[in-house]
């Protein structure tokens, strides 16, 4: 019944997907939810077209990689979900916060969530240095780290207690160029807490890992529910990049 519906409207719906592409580009940009609905709908407009009762083979390839991907997502879902509820009481060296985008001078609600999830941690620690990571991306009037810092002051953090990390423009860079401010203080292995989102947690303390902190402890910020689904899809691709 499928197959006799896409035989009949299928230009159609090829069509109506397309406009449908064009114009969330044209309104949102290159954002990753507009990128993922292109490439799924090139695939459906190309997988469509194949017979596959004469091209046995490909419809075997196709569907074990619809196979392995199934699989890999499911795995890596599961390693994402052990982290959303993070909330460590250990005590750290330092406090990492990673940035997640500003509009002008504005905080995300994203990057607000994490701010926000940090603060009864640094008004407990008030002798724990804090980094708040992030540069200066496309439609951003100053970096990320000086509206962070700028917002935990309003909050009440004392000023002296936050450090700007502002030139990184990835969650790799975020840890690494924050392991260069540490280690530039004197200390070659320390523990640190990091504050980011729920979905991005996991991947964050696997990047510390590998940049060499001794320990790497988490407090999970939530994040938007309306997100959630294209987080956890990106999320899929970022650590699998990760992994790699």
């Amino acid at each position: 019944m499928i197959k006799k519906f896409l035989q009949k409207n299928g230009l159609i719906i090829d069509l109506v997907l397309l406009a449908c592409f064009v114009a969330f580009l044209a309104f949102w940009g290159q954002r990753f939810a507009v990128m993922f609905f292109g490439m799924i709908t090139v695939a459906f407009i190309v997988l469509r077209r194949i017979d596959y009762q004469k091209h046995v083979i490909l419809k075997r390839i196709i569907l074990t990689g619809f196979g392995v991907v199934a699989v890999s997502f499911v795995i890596i879902e599961a390693l994402v979900f052990t982290q959303l509820g993070a909330n460590d009481p250990e005590e750290a060296d330092y406090v990492i916060i990673l940035g997640s985008g500003i509009r002008g001078t504005e905080l995300s609600l994203t990057l607000k969530q994490r701010l926000d999830a940090s603060l009864d941690y640094i008004r407990s620690h008030p002798q724990t240095p804090v980094i708040v990571s992030g540069g200066q991306g496309h439609g951003e009037s100053i970096p990320e780290a000086l509206a962070m810092k700028n917002y935990l002051i309003e909050q009440g953090v004392n000023p002296a207690q936050v450090i700007m990390e502002d030139r990184s423009t990835s969650t790799q860079e975020n840890l690494a160029f924050s392991k260069k401010i540490i280690l530039e203080s004197g200390l070659e292995h320390p523990e640190i807490m990091i504050v980011t989102s729920d979905y991005h947690m996991f991947r964050s303390k696997y990047i510390a890992a590998k940049n060499g902190y001794a320990a790497e402890y988490g407090i999970s910020a939530p994040s938007p529910g309306y997100l959630k689904p294209v987080n956890m899809i990106r999320e899929y691709f970022a650590t699998i990049k990760t992994f790699i």
